[in-house]
């Protein structure tokens, strides 16, 4: 939880520039994301600061969203909110939100896949 705190320190820098009474409720949703990114990160893999942010651990949270079940117009919505974050805070993450989806329906299409020695139509 302590990388959450850093954020905090940091977040005229890192954040979005704004004022107070211009943030709207999808500037907020953007905050919950990163947050919950850095939440994550903290309770994972024990990160303390900004700087110590890496490819794995983004990809490691995009697959987590995906495990959980969420829609990939959500997962998408995280990767914007994310995408913004990273390239403020200058971090060196890819990011590529339309994999969303595709990591979505590969995850779809395993779930939904028949077992090897099926066979339709017949009893084995």
């Amino acid at each position: 939880m302590r990388i959450v705190h850093d954020f905090h320190k940091q977040v005229r820098r890192v954040a979005p520039r704004k004022r107070k009474g211009d943030l709207t409720r999808y500037d907020r949703q953007r905050l919950r994301h990163i947050i919950g990114w850095l939440e994550f990160c903290g309770r994972k893999y024990r990160l303390e600061r900004i700087t110590q942010l890496r490819q794995d651990h983004y990809t490691a949270y995009m697959r987590e969203l995906s495990r959980s079940g969420l829609s990939g117009a959500t997962i998408y919505n995280h990767a914007l909110s994310l995408q913004k974050f990273i390239e403020r805070a200058h971090l060196d993450i890819k990011v590529n939100p339309g994999r969303a989806f595709k990591r979505r329906q590969e995850r779809l299409s395993q779930e939904q896949a028949p077992s090897p020695g099926f066979i339709p139509g017949g009893e084995a």
